[in-house]
């Protein structure tokens, strides 16, 4: 995943624990300033001076902490430029957000991305991220100490000071510290799971860790920790007929490979017929338009495509353009522009195939409720709302394995 707000919202909670309850957060789904009181935010980013003044608010609360989202653009246009971070996280890197009102090039989004790296006086570093060393550099050159973390299954085994291992298939691991956390070892049973959110698990115990919280301390936070779900973030849906649904924010080609990877994973060995519901922004980062059926190529059965904040563009080009990268001959294709439609029609989908045990991912708008429309925010009521309407008004709706989302 391409995601920071999971290891934001798992390192609040780990903080928030340490710490009493004086841990503020500044994230693209939700801010608080108090510790506890989540309001709706804007922006990943806020604006320089709405991020100060919630930091002066969070202070004169009593806050001690504050974990704060910090995007690529953030960086671009000057937000975040007087700000340094006790401890800033890379976790990876991959072409995305380009486009003329973003980045020009990729190397001028992996610019603003390493500039996390001069602006923080610790660096926490996924191991396996692309252009990893580069990042190292960087931190050599600036005088940063740099604390990596990666998994280690069957197929990697990267080097790294914090390491994450699946254990069963119920989505627990185990979490080893190292030397730097006296060698302990953690099992975890997180509510949101995937390989990618043990990597988010361990990128947030490494962040605790770098701004002082003691390993001997670490284990009563990391059950806080456990217990996470954020809206719209691998948010499960099940009906009463067997049909599994999945709300997630993936909106580009390595979230959305991620996704897919944990169906395979997960469902695998009941040969799941995956239905996508999927579309993509207009006016920026047209190469997700491709990259997310790049990554869905040869694992979906069903592709429905929609709109997903067309802006200024028509929904049915960006549709058509997506349909058209399907190369698959055996997956269907369907063009629904109403996104509410494009729902029923993946669970009627779903429904004409009773003999085959189907997954319905809907991606791309995670926990938002409008859609971006020729300039305004035009209200919608959320993908895992419809989703669990047309499932059936009585479906299950949970973190994968866990009890009532949080915000739900």
């Amino acid at each position: 995943t391409k995601g920071k707000t999971t290891p934001a919202w798992l390192l609040h909670a780990i903080l928030d624990a340490a710490t009493g309850g004086r841990c503020a957060l500044l994230s693209s789904v939700a801010n608080t300033v108090d510790g506890h009181t989540m309001q709706e935010s804007s922006l990943t980013t806020p604006e320089s001076l709405d991020a100060m003044r919630m930091m002066r608010q969070a202070v004169a609360n009593g806050m001690t902490h504050l974990v704060m989202e910090v995007s690529s653009q953030a960086y671009k246009v000057h937000r975040v430029d007087a700000l340094t971070f006790d401890a800033g996280a890379f976790l990876n890197i991959s072409p995305d957000h380009i486009s003329p009102i973003e980045h020009p090039t990729f190397e001028d989004y992996l610019y603003c991305k390493r500039r996390i790296v001069t602006h923080s006086r610790r660096l926490v570093l996924g191991a396996d991220s692309a252009h990893a060393d580069l990042l190292r550099q960087d931190a050599h050159a600036a005088g940063i100490p740099v604390t990596t973390f990666a998994l280690h299954d069957a197929r990697r085994h990267t080097p790294a000071d914090i390491t994450v291992k699946p254990l069963h298939e119920d989505s627990s691991f185990s979490i080893s510290l190292g030397a730097s956390g006296g060698s302990r070892v953690f099992d975890l049973h997180p509510s949101m799971p995937g390989e990618v959110n043990a990597l988010n698990a361990a990128a947030a115990v490494s962040l605790a860790l770098a701004v002082g919280v003691e390993p001997e301390g670490l284990a009563p936070a990391l059950h806080a920790m456990e217990r996470v779900t954020v809206p719209g973030r691998m948010e499960r849906l099940i009906s009463p007929d067997g049909i599994i649904g999945y709300v997630d924010f993936a909106h580009n080609g390595s979230s959305t490979a991620a996704l897919l990877d944990y169906v395979a994973d997960r469902y695998g060995n009941r040969n799941p017929r995956v239905i996508l519901v999927t579309g993509s922004a207009g006016g920026k980062a047209i190469d997700r338009r491709r990259e997310i059926v790049q990554a869905a190529q040869g694992r979906v059965e069903s592709y429905v495509f929609t709109l997903d904040d067309p802006n200024f563009e028509d929904p049915r080009d960006i549709a058509e353009a997506m349909q058209s990268e399907v190369h698959d001959q055996s997956a269907r294709t369907t063009i629904v522009i109403p996104r509410e439609d494009a729902i029923h029609e993946a669970v009627a989908d779903a429904r004409r195939h009773p003999s085959r045990f189907n997954v319905i991912l809907v991606i791309g708008k995670g926990e938002e409720t409008c859609n971006i429309i020729r300039g305004e925010k035009v209200p919608y009521a959320g993908d895992a709302a419809i989703l669990g309407r047309e499932l059936d008004s009585g479906a299950d709706r949970h973190a994968d394995g866990a009890g009532p989302v949080e915000g739900s």
